[in-house]
């Protein structure tokens, strides 16, 4: 089993929140939203969990390094990201040295705070503070791989949610992958 342990201390800005759990599956999720999620398997450890209104949306738990696989295995080139999260995925594509460039699109200024100035990161990262539902790139913008791993607006379904955005990213993305909810 892999993962990979950000150094990113504990804060809480607006609706997001930034905390240290620590423990195992299923307690490390009582913990954190109050009750245990199945599914999820986690040996005994300290996790960082970043919380939207107590809902975690980010961890860098080995769940959470399995479901981006597709990333792993697809990043290349020129990468597009969508969601800052804890900056976990920076971690892994500074060990890539196919990575040429990564742009990361973030919505939320509370989280880009909490975040950006303690991730790991070098002169191939930028950081755009947009709505990736709404940004329009820049016509010339083009990426090898684009990872599509961000808070899915209000009443949209993961599928409805995979479908908008392979058709507004394609003219500007090689390949696209999209975050999937895996069990163990």
């Amino acid at each position: 089993m892999q993962r990979i342990k950000v150094q990113i201390p504990e804060s809480t800005n607006g609706v997001y929140t930034i905390k240290k759990i620590v423990g195992s599956s299923p307690n490390i999720y009582e913990q954190i939203m109050g009750f245990p999620i199945s599914g999820k398997t986690e040996p005994h450890d300290e996790y960082t969990f970043l919380t939207k209104n107590g809902i975690p949306i980010m961890q860098d738990t080995y769940h959470e390094y399995k479901e981006h696989q597709p990333l792993w295995d697809g990043a290349t080139g020129a990468v597009l990201i969508t969601g800052l999260g804890i900056g976990m995925v920076n971690v892994k594509l500074l060990t890539m040295p196919h990575v040429t460039s990564v742009t990361i699109v973030e919505v939320s200024q509370e989280v880009i705070d909490m975040v950006w100035p303690y991730c790991e990161k070098d002169e191939r990262f930028t950081l755009i503070k947009e709505n990736i539902e709404t940004w329009i790139p820049p016509a010339e913008s083009r990426w090898d791989y684009a990872w599509f791993d961000s808070w899915i607006g209000e009443g949209m379904s993961l599928e409805e949610y995979d479908y908008f955005v392979r058709e507004k990213y394609a003219p500007y993305c090689e390949n696209i992958g999209v975050f999937v909810d895996i069990e163990d």
